[in-house]
């Protein structure tokens, strides 16, 4: 199973986040499908970067996306549309 989940980067003390496809029996460090975006929670505001129809397209194939993947999505859909 295909999951959309976040990949920690960055140093110790300035982390950020990849949204990003991979399987679900791999470790969230390991390999990945594809790149989806990107998240910064050191901003203010935390910057969200995500290709929404790409997400789209992989959840209508079977991905399911984690709890805060879903709310990043659901946060990045509200700022396309404004």
């Amino acid at each position: 199973m295909l999951k959309i989940r976040l990949r920690r980067m960055g140093s110790k003390q300035d982390a950020f986040y990849r949204v990003v496809v991979s399987d679900a029996r791999l470790r969230p460090t390991g390999r990945f499908v594809e790149i989806l975006g990107t998240y910064d929670p050191g901003k203010d505001p935390a910057a969200v970067k995500i290709d929404v129809s790409r997400a789209d397209e992989w959840i209508s194939k079977g991905a399911h996306p984690s709890p805060t993947v879903k709310r990043l999505l659901h946060r990045a859909r509200t700022t396309a549309e404004a």
